[in-house]
């Protein structure tokens, strides 16, 4: 025993000599011959391999199998040794192989090409060897060397189990001993009983199985199988069994029918091998997924209706219908006979199963605090939100879905795995993206982030990131730039607009310019304080388009500093509309937009308003149900200062759109977002403005011209004032419209004035 006890102190300095004495006594099987063989024999093994508890190698004494799991159990860091074949981590691999120990599946799937003594059967398992040869299990099973008369059946059958008085129990009699579930409370068989009691295998797996972050998705969870032969430890979530060759495509993929010569992936066995059966519900050829009193059901079918509960016909509780009664409403299985009724058995809640008789909800809840769980095993109070929001989606399924597989968690739980207070600084040192911005979003719509006007405070995290490869003179110059001048200046306006303005691409657009010019300072050998105008204008000049005319604002800001000369740049001269629709485009696709039902109802709406107001994508996307108004049967929109007086069909369009339920996203836009007319699918956000323009891009309906073609329509028939006040238009770019259409306002005045003179005479 002090050998032992040494051996593993050396190796677990954690350990304490009464910790190491008594996680070997709880190890070391009590047997006839007494425990000083198996410990004699681990401490050589342990001398020989100083790393036995932590390579994983299963080419070592049974002892030391017992041993790492009663470690791991205490909650030390071991790796526990598996299956040299399937990798399966178990106590008893008895078969010692030149590659390791190996199980029992895998030591008859290794000896199933053997040819039976005694019945002469080929390709079988030989468990047993007998003077004829070796027999199969079919044999070994009736062999009257094994069978006893069963204690409690009187049948002559293989025993399975002995009474204490030393009597037989064929596997038939033989019931596995129930015990109460000291978490759950349910009386099922045991998968681990300690001090504390017994727990199932359901609670064991949710609740007890030490947690270590996944070798393949890096989140901390339970180990479903450990490292082995250079392959990391893999979670619950990223586990799908042995993989094997698939014998149909190829592809190394979890199969079925492992244990045969031509193994079938999931993939080709749902497409080449389940029959087509006609559904009990849809009628179609299809494979069957269960089979319910109505019939065989397809898996389309059986998804719809465990996903729907409705009320039963008979008992008026919320439940699958699986059946139909005489008069051929639905019943639940429980109303019908039928054993199943998709209760899930932790919350109790009808519908939505998912697996082991819980529902989905109940399954996100454990995967949301897999993913959301810090090193204690506790979600942080900051984060709670999230997760509340995660949990409480209508969609459960993809959220799942999105939890397994979605570049989001995955980066998510790298920053729970940092053990760092999550803030928007935090999240700006990371790569700009689609992905990150989503997530941010989340954070910001749950409250676990505050709200900003993310179009212009994530400039300047892209300007760190964009300037990793540039040299320290050009960012000590650039960023400045950017926080003093032009962010400085966006704020300002941003703070004045009605609606939220899009200008952090032209921001960037300023900044990289800016770096260009810097960048060919150095290829001429000169610096920033020594450019001429000459030396200006043969860069601006090196380039086709008027790109660069946007280093007018670099270049006045360090003229002001006195970092520069005062040059000049041209501004980029403005050009009359060449690509608009005209009057008889403009009617004809109008009609289309109100009267055809076969285009979405988004596009439908969204074009007649560039159509008939000339409305910005960037302004229609951030209308909201308060922007409708309703006067009797009229109804109106206010774009600008004053409503606008909407054409009936046009009117019903949108009225639609803001009665219309929001769609279900896996973090609801919540009650304090406003009621978009054009909901998008990040979680607080309207439409994307690029997703609207493609949108009716796909349809025929062309923003930039359609848009031109009304300005230019609007700008023939109003004056400038007009036009910037009833469509919220800046007046410059209203008088700008006007000397394009080059109307006379003559008119115009005196019908002001006629109607102003008939109003004052009725007064």
């Amino acid at each position: 025993m002090g050998a032992a006890v040494a051996q593993v102190m050396a190796v677990m300095p954690a350990v304490g000599e009464e910790e190491a004495t008594a996680v070997l006594e709880a190890a070391v099987p009590m047997t006839i011959k007494g425990p000083d063989q198996f410990l004699e024999e681990l401490a050589e093994h342990m001398a020989a391999q100083p790393d036995a508890l932590t390579s994983g190698d299963s080419r070592c004494p049974p002892v030391l199998l017992r041993l790492a799991h009663v470690l791991h159990e205490a909650g030390h860091q071991v790796v526990r040794p598996g299956c040299a074949h399937c990798g399966t981590v178990r106590t008893d691999l008895r078969q010692l192989r030149a590659e390791g120990r190996i199980c029992g599946t895998c030591d008859r799937r290794s000896r199933k090409n053997g040819t039976c003594g005694r019945c002469g059967a080929t390709g079988v398992n030989i468990v047993a060897k007998r003077p004829e040869g070796g027999i199969c299990n079919a044999c070994y099973r009736v062999d009257p060397e094994v069978v006893e008369e069963c204690a409690e059946c009187g049948k002559l059958r293989c025993p399975a189990q002995r009474l204490p008085d030393g009597r037989a129990l064929c596997r038939i009699c033989w019931k596995r001993p129930m015990h109460s579930c000291v978490s759950c409370g349910k009386t099922a068989a045991a998968a681990l009983i300690d001090e504390q009691g017994a727990y199932c295998h359901l609670c064991y797996s949710r609740r007890r199985r030490p947690r270590r972050p996944c070798g393949r998705c890096g989140r901390l969870g339970r180990i479903a199988r450990n490292a082995h032969d250079g392959m990391p430890d893999l979670c619950d979530g990223c586990y799908r069994g042995p993989e094997r060759t698939c014998s149909r495509c190829g592809c190394l993929r979890p199969c079925t029918r492992t244990s045969t010569d031509e193994p079938i992936c999931h993939s080709c066995y749902a497409r080449d091998e389940r029959p087509l059966v006609p559904c009990a519900r849809c009628q179609r050829d299809k494979p069957v997924m269960t089979h319910w009193p109505i019939g065989p059901v397809c898996q389309s079918c059986y998804t719809a209706i465990v996903r729907n509960p409705a009320e039963c016909a008979r008992c008026h509780d919320l439940h699958p219908l699986i059946a139909q009664g005489e008069d051929g409403l639905g019943l639940c299985g429980p109303c019908a006979g039928h054993d199943v009724d998709y209760t899930c058995r932790q919350c109790g809640r009808s519908g939505n199963p998912y697996g082991r008789g819980r529902c989905a909800h109940c399954v996100l809840a454990d995967k949301v605090n897999n993913l959301l769980a810090g090193p204690d095993g506790a979600i942080p109070a900051q984060l709670q939100p999230l997760a509340d929001g995660l949990t409480s989606t209508h969609t459960p399924f993809k959220t799942i879905q999105w939890v397994h597989e979605h570049p989001n968690a995955k980066l998510l739980a790298a920053l729970v795995a940092g053990g760092r207070e999550i803030d928007h600084a935090v999240l700006d040192e990371l790569p700009p993206g689609a992905a990150l911005q989503h997530l941010r979003q989340m954070m910001v719509q749950t409250g676990v982030l505050p709200e900003r006007h993310e179009d212009l405070e994530r400039v300047a995290a892209w300007l760190e990131h964009h300037l990793d490869d540039k040299p320290v003179e050009h960012a000590t110059l650039v960023r400045p730039f950017l926080h003093w001048h032009l962010l400085r200046r966006a704020r300002t306006r941003a703070s004045k607009h009605t609606y939220p303005t899009v200008v952090g691409r032209d921001l960037r657009r300023r900044i990289l310019v800016a770096l260009d010019l810097l960048a060919w300072i150095d290829t001429q050998e000169t610096t920033l304080a020594e450019l001429r105008q000459g030396d200006l204008d043969r860069w601006l000049d090196g380039e086709k388009t008027q790109r660069r005319n946007r280093v007018r604002y670099f270049l006045g800001w360090t003229a002001d500093r006195g970092l520069s000369r005062r040059l000049s740049v041209p501004s980029i001269p403005r050009q009359e509309p060449a690509d608009l629709l005209d009057d008889d485009q403009r009617w004809q696709l109008l009609q289309r937009c109100l009267t055809d039902e076969a285009l979405p109802i988004e596009a439908r709406a969204a074009g007649a308003l560039i159509i008939l107001f000339a409305l910005q994508a960037q302004r229609i996307r951030h209308l909201t149900a308060d922007h409708l108004t309703e006067n009797g049967d009229d109804a109106y929109l206010t774009a600008g200062r004053h409503p606008l007086l909407l054409p009936p069909r046009l009117g019903a369009l949108l009225r639609e759109l803001a009665s219309r339920p929001p769609t279900p996203l896996m973090i609801p836009h919540g009650p304090k977002a406003p009621r978009w007319l054009f909901p998008g699918r990040v979680p607080g956000q309207p439409l994307d403005g690029h997703s609207l323009t493609n949108l009716l891009n796909r349809h025929g309906i062309s923003t930039r011209p359609a848009r031109n073609g009304a300005l230019m329509a609007l700008a023939a028939d109003l004056p400038a004032a007009i036009l910037a006040d009833l469509l919220g238009l800046h007046v410059n770019t209203a008088v700008r419209w006007v000397t394009y259409a080059r109307r006379d306002w003559a008119d115009y005045l005196a019908t002001r004035l006629t109607q102003d003179h008939e109003q004052s005479s009725d007064r």
